[in-house]
């Protein structure tokens, strides 16, 4: 029988505040609460960074495992809690209910399944809100066990962080308001305003374009959404993934056609924590197999995304 009684019924999304403590936010809670839980662009591709060898297996992740001997696996079983860097401010990823407060959404799904998995509770979570540009800092500062943000693996940052397996297929995509001039990551975007999320991929690949733009650098891509709405930015550049999100939340948005990359999300770990990232990775292979990845992705984002999709294929080391 499948454990899918973390999975919740979606929400209206609504923006809410939350007491920031040195950039992060506490989102959620143990168990003691378990409430609280257009035109086509032009294919420009930002080729992710090498490792000192000049080569990267980039999907590559440790053999899943199911031991719990591991340090870092026991560090949590100890504890008697999983502490999640997380996103309250992507809808259908990592957002609050209106109605109860709880925060949902596909990452969430993944979350509760790797408490479900370690500590037999989906529900012995503690969720901290963490801005996109301190998802690195967080795990080396040791103030979270995982990070499962729509967090683009890459080779940059397999430098700084470990990665599991990948969850989620995605691509940088371009988001414009009504009456926008921006038709791709071309000539077009000469002199407007271009929003990107610090810390991002698409910050990177803005970066990287031959295209010089006004570029607009905020601490979520929800930030984007609202400089748009207000007219203080002409397009935002964000996973195609997070770009279907926002404009669930306002129609009046156009995603361009086409994608300017390929990217995959994994959750991510402190560097060199491989017993958590096998422990992660055995969590993953059953979540997949058993149909929950399923049935979340066709809760949360098919009727969005209009798509069928299924998880990328797993390799390991």
């Amino acid at each position: 029988m499948k454990t899918t009684n973390w999975l919740r019924r979606p929400g209206v999304w609504a923006v809410t505040s939350a007491l920031l403590l040195g950039g992060f936010a506490f989102a959620g809670s143990s168990a003691a609460d378990p409430n609280d839980a257009g035109a086509r662009q032009s294919q420009v591709r930002i080729d992710r960074a090498p490792t000192d060898d000049g080569n990267c297996d980039k999907l590559a992740s440790a053999s899943p495992s199911t031991s719990d001997s591991g340090l870092d696996v026991q560090r949590i079983i100890q504890r008697g809690k999983l502490i999640a860097g997380i996103d309250t401010n992507s809808y259908l990823w990592g957002s609050r209910d209106p109605d109860n407060g709880t925060i949902q959404g596909f990452d969430i799904d993944l979350v509760r399944a790797l408490a479900a998995a370690i500590l037999g509770d989906p529900n012995k979570v503690q969720l901290l809100a963490v801005p996109t540009d301190q998802r690195i800092p967080a795990l080396q500062k040791g103030l979270v066990d995982v990070v499962v943000r729509t967090f683009t693996h890459n080779c940059a940052r397999e430098k700084q962080v470990s990665f599991s397996a990948d969850y989620f297929t995605t691509g940088q995509q371009i988001l414009v308001p009504k009456g926008s001039q921006v038709t791709g990551l071309n000539d077009g975007i000469k002199g407007q305003r271009i929003c990107t999320a610090t810390g991002s991929t698409a910050e990177a690949l803005l970066q990287g374009s031959p295209y010089k733009s006004q570029e607009v650098k905020v601490a979520n891509q929800l930030d984007c959404l609202v400089l748009m709405q207000l007219g203080q930015v002409d397009a935002t550049i964000t996973d195609g993934a997070l770009a279907v999100s926002q404009q669930a939340q306002d129609h009046s948005l156009r995603i361009l056609s086409g994608q300017l990359d390929t990217e995959y999300y994994g959750i991510a770990v402190k560097l060199g924590s491989t017993d958590l990232v096998a422990r992660i990775n055995a969590v993953l292979q059953s979540y997949i197999a058993n149909g929950d990845w399923q049935q979340s992705y066709d809760k949360w984002l098919k009727s969005h995304t209009g798509q069928e999709a299924t998880p990328p294929p797993a390799h390991y080391r």
